[in-house]
């Protein structure tokens, strides 16, 4: 009896030892693939003209994909929250005071933003409160790592090696240096979170000290978001869009196909899902009215319609300006979550 139950624990614990054997081999193999096709993206970067330092440094710390980062991919709040979870989550009160404090403490240099750009302020810094806190959100990710176990996912891979090889750029350009290479779990950079490419093509450098500083510049930081919305066809005479009260049974009659109303400009069609555009005085005819239950403006203006979580009988009616904000992130919940901020931080007098 004793000897069998010797037996057992032994046969036991050797096939433990062959499990756990089996797991490191199968991660070696893993990390194996993994480092040969890092190899392979290191000699990519070298032959489009990167500097062999600038590959040495960022490539020095990498490890294998980052499992957290990628279950981060794959539940991202936009998707698995309800819009009254997402919406209640970020526009607390503090990020509202702190909007209507921070608004009136950059005034001068928000306005000039605005100026120069043509984006209302409070739009610029709703952005700037969402992404980061106001700047005060810091980044610890290592951007390099996270650009890596993106890249080599599968899910969005040639997006993530397309941003990896734009950052290596913006490094061997001698600004920013590698220290501020930080990044969300996405790869999003500084205040504004901003990916390498969009860093390339919209970041400014407002203050002109011959740094396009989006981690530690204000001055560039407004700038950049302001530039962004406004090579994407932002609209300084017009706003987001409100919320409404929607006719009884609404939520089932009013959304229709895009192809069925007005055909929206280049920037809003790609957005199918939005649905069908239609004159703002054909909302009100349809019985949507503003939140209060008062009529909706009398202009004609192309608008969509937004619906909340099922049931709630919540809705948005959203103009050109939302499509700008969804190309920053192209979320409904994102975008509205944008647009509440704006009104919730807009001074008292002026836009």
């Amino acid at each position: 009896m004793k000897y069998s139950l010797k037996r057992s624990i032994v046969t036991g614990f050797s096939l433990l030892l062959l499990a756990v054997g089996a797991v490191h081999a199968e991660q070696s193999e893993d990390d194996a693939a993994f480092y040969q096709w890092l190899e392979a993206l290191k000699a990519e970067a070298l032959e489009q003209g990167v500097s062999q330092g600038t590959v040495d440094q960022a490539f020095a710390d990498i490890t294998p994909p980052v499992k957290r980062v990628i279950k981060q991919d794959r539940s991202q709040a936009e998707v698995v929250e309800t819009y009254d979870m997402y919406l209640g989550r970020r526009l607390s009160d503090w990020k509202k005071q702190s909007g209507r404090k921070l608004m009136a403490e950059h005034s001068e240099l928000l306005q000039q933003v605005a100026e120069r750009y043509g984006v209302q302020p409070r739009f610029i810094v709703a952005i700037w409160g969402m992404e980061t806190n106001y700047g005060t959100f810091k980044l610890k990710e290592s951007l390099f790592n996270v650009l890596a176990t993106l890249a080599y996912d599968k899910r969005r891979g040639a997006y993530f090696r397309s941003q990896f090889l734009a950052a290596l750029e913006m490094m061997d350009s001698g600004f920013p240096s590698y220290d501020l290479m930080k990044s969300s779990w996405a790869g999003a950079m500084g205040q504004p979170q901003f990916m390498p490419d969009s860093y390339q093509r919209y970041a400014q450098d407002f203050d002109g000290d011959g740094k396009k500083d989006i981690w530690n510049n204000e001055a560039d930081v407004f700038a950049s978001i302001a530039h962004y919305f406004s090579v994407r066809g932002w609209r300084a005479d017009q706003t987001w869009g409100r919320p409404v009260q929607l006719p009884p049974g609404g939520e089932q009659s009013l959304p229709a196909e895009q192809s069925e109303g007005l055909t929206p400009d280049a920037d809003c069609k790609r957005f199918k899902s939005l649905g069908v555009w239609r004159d703002l005085r054909d909302w009100q005819k349809l019985g949507v009215r503003r939140a209060d239950g008062s009529d909706l403006p009398d202009v004609a203006i192309p608008a969509a319609l937004v619906l909340a979580d099922k049931g709630d009988n919540v809705g948005y009616i959203v103009y050109r300006n939302f499509c700008t904000i969804m190309s920053y992130n192209p979320a409904f919940k994102y975008a509205l979550s944008i647009g509440l901020l704006s009104d919730a931080i807009k001074p008292a007098a002026g836009h």
